[in-house]
């Protein structure tokens, strides 16, 4: 059973909220640069070490639907605090998280046959979020079809990483149950085979113990929220090899291998199991560096922005934003926005929803 820390103090929680947040969309912008250039192509344009800095246009590094689509999770999770504290039953994935990507969705310039109910509805008219930036086509189709994915009434059997790369938010707290449950859910929202799903809630999984967990390693951290994939889908034949891939994943990070070649190993992150497993080793490789191992994540012919925005959820939410070189953040568009909701949705879990009240 997980020993959870007793001394956090709402400055502690923002700064581990906040720098999960400005970590993946920092992770998804330098990635975004290089995500359809193989490994080659990259070093031709770059240098032999790959992107190392951020790209920026007009001033700002832009990140992906990756981020896009999380701040959406996260106004999800505000919507649902105050239509809580309203009285009202709420289920957050289906009344809430499925309402914020259908906001999603239309600013991809798409109206998915569903009922939305307002959730997002600020977010959704910020016109710097209208802006299509490589959505997947997994998603796209899953929002427009009408129908919400379940895990146990699948919507496809698509096993991308469009799920994983969205779910952290769900790590931040476990007011809504557990957050294991909860970013599988909101994972299969759109992606309903068990290698999309589980690694959307081995994320949350471990977000939430680096936030709250007492004083354990990165590592055990990791390796505890696979236990606790295996305990709860240990059914399932597929939870095996995904977890055959994490243990690859944590084993690479203590061997004397180059940073390429041990992702190239693990897959091209297209997928939920293989970018969760790229963003495992990349920030155990690179642990107490949180740029070292975004720069480590994004370096690779594959999924390039989704495993570097992972491992920047995965690192900004164990080291805190204050690990976070400001020279880096202040490249990023929609700072402003960014640090708000991180304001917000912090100030809502320490006071257990009763903001305002």
């Amino acid at each position: 059973m997980m020993k959870k820390r007793t001394d956090i103090t709402e400055e502690y929680l923002l700064d581990r909220i906040w720098g999960s947040l400005i970590g993946g969309a920092l992770g998804d912008a330098l990635g975004y640069e290089v995500e359809f250039i193989n490994w080659t192509a990259i070093k031709q344009e770059f240098g032999k070490k790959g992107i190392t800095e951020l790209v920026t246009h007009g001033g700002n590094a832009i990140f992906s639907d990756d981020t896009q689509m999380t701040l959406f999770t996260v106004g999800a999770m505000i919507d649902g605090y105050k239509r809580r504290a309203l009285g009202q039953q709420i289920d957050l994935t289906a009344d809430c998280i499925y309402d914020g990507y259908l906001a999603w969705l239309q600013t991809q310039g798409y109206v998915g046959k569903g009922r939305w109910n307002g959730t997002c509805s600020e977010l959704r008219d910020i016109p710097e979020l209208n802006k299509q930036r490589a959505p997947g086509n997994t998603c796209l189709n899953a929002l427009t079809s009408g129908r919400m994915g379940t895990p146990e009434n699948p919507v496809n059997s698509s096993k991308g990483c469009g799920g994983v790369m969205r779910t952290a938010p769900l790590g931040f707290t476990d007011d809504w149950g557990s957050p294991l449950l909860g970013g599988a859910r909101a994972g299969a929202v759109t992606h309903g085979h068990p290698g999309g799903w589980i690694p959307s809630g081995m994320i949350a999984e471990i977000v939430y113990r680096g936030i709250y967990q007492d004083e354990d390693s990165l590592e055990q951290i990791i390796l505890a929220s696979l236990d606790s994939v295996l305990k709860t889908w240990g059914e399932l034949e597929e939870t095996e090899d995904f977890a055959g891939l994490i243990r690859r994943a944590v084993r690479l990070s203590h061997e004397d291998i180059s940073d390429v070649k041990a992702i190239h190993s693990l897959g091209g992150g297209w997928t939920g199991d293989e970018a969760l497993a790229i963003a495992v080793y990349s920030s155990l490789k690179h642990r107490d560096d949180p740029v070292a191992a975004l720069i480590c994540a994004a370096n690779h012919s594959g999924d390039s922005d989704s495993t570097a925005a992972i491992t920047g959820n995965i690192m900004g939410a164990f080291l805190g934003g204050e690990a976070i070189p400001q020279e880096w953040i202040c490249r990023i568009e929609q700072l402003m926005l960014i640090r708000q909701m991180s304001e917000e949705l912090s100030a809502l879990i320490y006071s257990g929803g009763d903001e305002g009240e």
